[in-house]
């Protein structure tokens, strides 16, 4: 006897679509248990880039050459705190002391991709120490100091001698020393002093952080002598400076 034709072997529709679902359901547990991996990625990317923008805003203590600190950021530049993220990337306050942009703009079709986290949320910074983000539900902040002050008011104190290391005595009041410092709105400013009877000289809570000219200038010959004195977060700075040759 001969048979029909062959069974047809395809899938019906009702297997097609028991299929589907048995893909999506898979899809979904895998989706589920890579949320958490996920959401530990865009945590760490956001600490990294409020990191960045840490040291867009005072600089990263790493980058030292001759042994001296050499990048002080927006801070560092300007003398005060940035008022938003956007400052640190288009001079706002039209400032002659602004070097920026201190922020990298890596992609040009969205230039303000800086100002937000892995989540795509904005950071909250309003010229505080604190950079914060909530995007993933949980609260993350980057403190970058414990008060204002640590930034921009801090002490530089040195001596001056002449040449042959002797201290000014009774020369002292013919003796200027000054500091040259960005002055937090856009400009350079200056603090003069006269040195001690021993040619110490100090400058108290005024000076921001950053690489800063420091200059004497004795009156009665009208030597000069002039060095950078590199003022840290918190810190006081010293700086000696010396005329040349035996002036008194």
């Amino acid at each position: 006897m001969i048979r029909s034709a062959a069974k047809n072997s395809g899938f019906t529709l009702i297997e097609l679509v028991l299929i589907i679902v048995i893909l999506g359901i898979i899809g979904s547990i895998a989706l589920r248990s890579m949320q958490p991996v996920l959401e530990r990625a865009r945590a760490d990317a956001t600490m990294k880039e409020m990191m960045e923008l840490e040291y867009a805003i005072i600089g990263n203590p790493d980058l030292i050459s001759d042994a001296a600190r050499t990048d002080f950021g927006y801070v560092g530049d300007v003398g005060s705190l940035p008022p938003d993220l956007d400052a640190l990337a288009t001079n706002t306050g039209s400032y002659s002391t602004w070097k920026g942009p201190y922020v990298r703009g890596d992609f040009v079709e969205n230039p303000d991709d800086f100002k937000k986290d892995a989540w795509g949320d904005l950071y909250a910074y309003a010229g505080g120490i604190s950079i914060l983000s909530n995007g993933g539900g949980t609260v993350m902040t980057r403190n970058f100091a414990q008060a204002a002050a640590e930034l921009t008011s801090n002490t530089v104190r040195g001596s001056i001698f002449d040449g042959l290391g002797s201290i000014p005595g009774g020369n002292n009041s013919d003796i200027a020393v000054t500091i040259i410092f960005p002055d937090g709105n856009g400009s350079m400013a200056s603090l003069s002093v006269i040195p001690g009877l021993d040619g110490s000289f100090s400058f108290d809570n005024a000076i921001p952080i950053g690489n800063h000219l420091l200059r004497g200038v004795y009156s009665i010959t009208n030597d000069t002598t002039a060095r950078y004195v590199s003022v840290a977060p918190g810190s006081t700075a010293y700086g000696e400076l010396r005329f040349p040759g035996g002036l008194w």
